[in-house]
């Protein structure tokens, strides 16, 4: 059935395409309408009664004849899913009841073995042959039994409970009660058939424990014929440990009932199900494994059993359905995607009625193509059926709306960008403030000659690094320096730092050609110094140490130059480093952000946003590392070939 539908699927499909097909090239291609409508009138009737009705319920029309076996399918196809997934659920129940056998046959076949060489001991062939009604010798034989035979497997065998031999004379010598063994040797005798095996007896309720009990009648070959009785009390724990280990769902289990249909182990423990129900028994019948259903207040329950011929024990499992039918969820969603499928399918068949429209939808086609193209002054014509003209009205109306907003965005692009480029120079013109250089240069001449004339050379030298940061910066601002220009201006003012600090001391390690070729932007390198001090050292009242700069071609972008700014303070806390970094690598369009961090007019993020602009990306700061060994600051900048480079740029010994 389920190959049937998808046949009839597939057909359908190839039937509808070959009608929309039919209908798109005789349309396009005919160059006599009245012919290929007198040829369609004549091949399918009823056509003219479609021409007069409009376009939607024509789709209608498709859509009901399209959507009648849609229900059928679906019905078909899910109960066809719905019988292969209940079907391996039940093969899944089934091996997980087949392996759990499996665990407890092999469990009874190794205590069996353990039992086997008491079975062949003298010991045994004494007690059984011992027609004495002496108690004292009894008792001597049954203790020399106990702890030579008896005592040696309890001992290794935490899950047996006892062991109970008995004669043929009901005398019976136990490691547990030698009475309740004796009290159960006729029951045993004639449950048990063949001699020489094992059979399991079922449940017995012990003084501290409930055990299952595993009896065999054996002659021994010293006996001389005669007949005993072995009985072995397992604790009834190991047997509900194996059958703990496998899950059926999520509220599934595992039950056992003996031969005589006894339960000996159940899960619930508040169930007062002492037998296997007569409802189970009729469903398996005699057959020694199988599955079948049952109902429940809880839903439909899956019974899967298996009778071993081993153990002669039944193991039942009881799972509901639709918590192995989970799976179903995944087959509705490919029902639905097949139910999407078949709409599809159905419009691309509605197509075919709308035959009388393709040549004006191909027009509107071709119009739309130009439109694409980016020629916005074309034009539909004006069509007689409503559908058609409504759909040309509002393709035009589409056409002038775009080519307004265009023009509208076109404008305003113009404008934000007039505007950026004034804030962007503002802002370079705001951070490079100038100040009056005759008055000041004239004031820090006279103040150096009298510290000259002083003989202090302390100040002198600061006044010098003082007038050359001064000199530096009322240059034209727009004019372009060089890296070797900034180290020369941050060395300036690091002398200066020097003199106030006794403690503190810096070196400068970059290639002076190589800087000379760098371009930089004008006042980069002394707000990240600056930061050193502020945050690094008065920040945290410490007095200033060492600053290092170090210059290095990276190795990891092509024409960059990396320039390294290292103190040893105290750092900032890693969610200021992770703020940064943020900000430092998206496009530098929020400078609102750094305002709420408390940042100066002229903090790093300016510092970054200049470089940005000028050189764009990747170039700018990152940092590298911040800890209470100090800050590493990282600045890229690209380098210049060697023509474009200031040739005349000769950079001092620096080092502080």
């Amino acid at each position: 059935m389920k190959k049937a539908a998808g046949y009839f699927l597939v057909q359908l499909f190839f039937f509808f395409e070959n009608i929309a097909l039919s209908f798109l090239l005789n349309i396009r291609y005919s160059r006599n309408w009245s012919v290929f409508k007198s040829s369609v009138d004549s091949e399918v009737g009823g056509m003219t009664f479609l021409q007069q009705i409009s376009l939607q319920k024509k789709l209608l029309i498709m859509m009901v004849f399209l959507y009648i076996p849609l229900p059928v399918i679906g019905w078909i196809w899910y109960e066809k899913t719905y019988n292969v997934i209940e079907r391996n659920a039940i093969d899944s129940s089934v091996q997980m009841v087949n392996q759990v056998n499996t665990h407890l046959e092999t469990y009874f076949t190794e205590v069996q073995r353990t039992m086997l060489p008491m079975l062949a001991s003298n010991l045994t062939a004494a007690f059984l042959n011992n027609q004495s009604d002496d108690p004292l010798e009894r008792f001597e034989l049954s203790h020399r039994i106990e702890t030579e035979l008896f005592a040696k497997v309890v001992l290794n065998r935490s899950d047996i409970y006892g062991i109970s031999l008995i004669s043929d004379r009901i005398k019976a010598t136990s490691s547990s009660s030698f009475m309740m063994a004796e009290e159960r040797y006729k029951s045993y005798l004639s449950r048990l058939k063949a001699s020489g095996k094992f059979s399991i007896m079922g449940l017995e309720a012990s003084p501290s424990n409930e055990v299952v009990s595993m009896a065999m009648k054996f002659s021994p070959p010293q006996s001389h014929m005669k007949q005993g009785m072995l009985i072995v009390d397992m604790k009834r724990d190991q047997m509900v440990s194996i059958i703990h280990g496998v899950q059926f769902g999520r509220t599934g289990f595992v039950w056992v009932a003996d031969s005589a249909n006894q339960v000996i182990y159940h899960p619930d423990n508040g169930s007062k199900l002492q037998t296997v129900p007569a409802e189970y028994l009729k469903q398996m019948g005699t057959k020694q494994s199988g599955a079948f259903t049952v109902k429940s207040k809880q839903g439909k329950k899956l019974i899967v059993f298996i009778r071993s011929d081993r153990t002669d024990l039944t193991l039942i499992s009881e799972v509901l359905l639709s918590e192995l039918n989970k799976s179903i969820v995944t087959i509705s969603r490919i029902s639905i995607v097949v139910l999407i499928l078949l709409f599809l399918l159905s419009m691309l068949a509605a197509s075919g009625v709308v035959y009388s429209i393709t040549k004006s939808l191909l027009t509107l086609l071709r119009l739309m193509k130009s439109a694409e193209m980016g020629d916005f002054s074309v034009k539909a014509p004006h069509a007689g059926s409503q559908e058609i003209g409504s759909l040309f009205r509002g393709f035009n109306k589409m056409v002038e709306e775009i080519k307004r907003l265009i023009e509208i965005v076109h404008v305003s692009e113009l404008r934000e960008k007039e505007l950026e480029v004034r804030q962007k120079e503002s802002l370079l013109h705001a951070m490079q403030a100038q100040i009056n250089p005759h008055f000041l240069y004239n004031t820090l001449e006279f103040i150096n000659s009298n510290a000259i004339l002083e003989g202090n050379d302390k100040i002198s030298n600061m006044i010098v690094s003082l007038g050359d940061m001064f000199r530096y910066n009322v240059q034209n601002p727009n004019g372009s320096v060089f890296l070797a220009d900034e180290l020369r201006h941050i060395e300036a003012y690091l002398s200066i730092q020097a003199e106030r600090y006794p403690s503190f001391s810096f070196d400068i390690v970059v290639d002076r050609r190589l800087a000379a070729s760098v371009p930089a932007v004008r006042s980069t390198l002394q707000p990240i110094v600056e930061n050193c001090f502020k945050h690094g050292y008065e920040k945290h009242m410490a007095r200033p140490e060492a600053v290092h700069i170090e210059g290095r071609i990276s190795s990891e972008l092509e024409n960059c130059f990396e320039l390294v700014i290292a103190d040893a303070g105290k750092g900032m806390p890693l969610e200021t480093l992770e703020y940064y970094n943020g900000l430092f690598g998206g496009d530098g369009t929020d400078p609102q952000r750094e305002g709420k961090q408390g940042l100066s007019s002229i903090g790093l993020y300016n510092v970054h946003l200049r470089l940005r602009m000028l050189f764009g990306e990747p170039y700018g700061l990152h940092i590298a590392a911040s800890n209470e060994q100090g800050t590493t600051m990282l600045i890229r900048l690209p380098i210049h070939t060697s023509k474009e480079a200031h040739s005349d740029h000769e950079l001092p010994n620096l080092a502080g």
